[in-house]
């Protein structure tokens, strides 16, 4: 059983059939983050480039905070697995001479993001993957996973709930969460709104390990017009030439050594001091031909919003893009929970330290999804578990708890754990998420709030885990500890669930 809809759970779905009977769970077959994904797929394409290089490039980026094990899997196993979609079909964006077309992105040595019909690659993508799937798998849309079911350290299925209501129960002898991240908690985000970090909360009270959470990276340049985004502006934009600038015509990225390809991290907290400061930031794209035939998603977004692509300016702000941290998993998406994977965005493999390099993200998807289905095709796993043949449902009714609403939640995400942060403020906003009740126990939720607690606990884990970093590094900046601490090298804030208490420790990578 896989939940979620994008890269991931479409790769781990793809490379399990036709050996395993496959059900698919997902919310909405069109609220995935992959659809919207408009940079590419990071890979080497070029003879000057190589694994190694990728490999340095994706370290770097992470602050050293990577498990370079993972890394290398993920940069050595990519082309290959790419290779494989072109044999099956996909078309990649091509020059006249049918050789691949490579771009360029933020903190990247070498051309190497590839693209399927300019700026739609993640549409273009999800329509292939379907395509594939569709007669081969049961999909079961509309409907939320509100709670792993689990007999000690063994997960065995799930619980539903669907649009209108309805309670149900499916079980399975592996379930793999593929939910994405939890840019939806934020008022401004890249991610579907829907994106709200239940697989994280689903996780740790089913007994996985949690950790990084506190690594939220910020995409520098969303669409922002009349206090509103109209979606992303991909990165790919700057590689053509484009530079940020205001409407004092500074040019703010000037005095980095990277200039507007700077780390995204640094490029979020640059525009994000202009702002501050009064300024309104731009996109110059007037040096880029053919724009909107090269660009037709940014496109359709800029007349959406009004914008005239002649006059060369796309007004842009920074939001909420990518969860770095997640649900601990090893090399193959196993957790610490047995039977129970984690794929893609919801899973933190330790591939992207503290801040993700550009286009990484669907490289890990697709390689890590190729991991979780080979790790379940040759496990034994694949009978029907004792723990549902006794399993019975609490009828019980249970009360009402106290919770926040979802826009209480996202208006103080925004405020408190953005791109910049404080002890003053994160404890107030902690101890503004302990007047709640967040009830450590499922069985002691009404299933209509169990969504609304995942994703208050959410909330609470990342809060707890950006307060107990004192330093700076990567996507989490931290104004009272504005430099990185080399204490801090290597150590991972880990987050478990031990009989109704939480248990905060530190791990090292290697």
């Amino acid at each position: 059983m896989i939940i979620g809809g994008g890269i991931s759970a479409c790769t781990v779905a793809m490379q399990l059939y036709p050996d395993r009977k496959v059900t698919l769970i997902t919310k909405d077959l069109t609220s995935t983050n992959t659809a919207r994904a408009q940079g590419g797929i990071a890979t080497v394409v070029h003879q000057s480039d190589s694994w190694l290089q990728h490999y340095q490039d994706t370290i770097t980026a992470g602050y050293d905070m990577n498990n370079k094990q993972a890394v290398e899997l993920l940069v050595k196993n990519g082309r290959s697995y790419i290779d494989a979609w072109i044999d099956k079909g996909f078309a990649f964006d091509r020059n006249e001479q049918g050789r691949l077309l490579a771009g360029k992105e933020g903190a990247h040595r070498h051309a190497r993001i590839l693209h399927a019909g300019g700026d739609q690659t993640g549409k273009n993508l999800m329509a292939f993957l379907y395509r594939q799937l569709k007669d081969n798998i049961t999909i079961i849309s509309d409907q939320t996973v509100i709670q792993l079911l689990v007999n000690g350290d063994k997960c065995f299925g799930v619980q539903l709930l669907s649009k209108q209501h309805e309670l149900s129960h499916v079980f399975a002898s592996d379930i793999v969460l593929a939910t994405g991240g939890c840019g939806g908690l934020f008022e401004i985000t890249s991610n579907h709104p829907s994106i709200l970090g239940e697989g994280i909360s689903l996780a740790y009270h089913a007994g996985a390990t949690i950790s990084d959470l506190e690594f939220i990276q910020f995409h520098p340049t969303l669409l922002w017009k009349d206090n509103k985004s109209y979606g992303l502006i991909s990165e790919a934009v700057r590689g053509e030439g484009a530079y940020l600038t205001t409407n004092n015509n500074r040019r703010i990225m000037e005095d980095h050594p990277l200039n507007d390809l700077a780390p995204r991290d640094v490029v979020a907290r640059y525009i994000a001091d202009a702002r501050a400061s009064g300024e309104d930031v731009f996109l110059d794209i007037s040096m880029i031909t053919d724009f909107t035939s090269r660009f037709p998603t940014i496109t359709k977004q800029c007349q959406q919003a009004g914008i005239k692509l002649d006059q060369g300016l796309i007004p842009v702000a920074p939001g909420a893009h990518f969860l770095m941290g997640g649900v601990v998993t090893d090399s193959n998406g196993a957790t610490k929970v047995k039977h129970l994977y984690a794929v893609g965005e919801v899973a933190n493999t330790g591939v992207h330290g503290a801040n993700r390099l550009a286009s990484n993200s669907l490289l890990e998807g697709l390689v890590f999804g190729y991991q979780v289905a080979n790790a379940i095709k040759f496990s034994k796993s694949n009978e029907e578990s004792k723990e549902r043949q006794h399993f019975s449902v609490n009828t019980s009714t249970q009360s009402a708890i106290h919770l926040p609403s979802l826009s209480d939640l996202r208006h103080n995400m925004s405020q408190y754990m953005g791109i910049y942060r404080d002890h003053q403020g994160l404890l107030r906003f902690k101890q503004w998420l302990e007047q709640f009740d967040l009830v450590i126990d499922l069985a002691e939720v009404p299933v209509f709030q169990k969504a609304m607690l995942h994703q208050t606990i959410t909330t609470w884990l990342m809060v707890t885990s950006a307060l107990k970093r004192t330093e700076s590094r990567g996507a989490h900046y931290r104004r009272d500890f504005p430099i990185v601490n080399e204490h801090w090298n290597q150590v991972h804030i880990e987050q478990t669930k031990q009989q109704k208490r939480q248990k905060i420790g530190t791990g090292r990578n290697t």
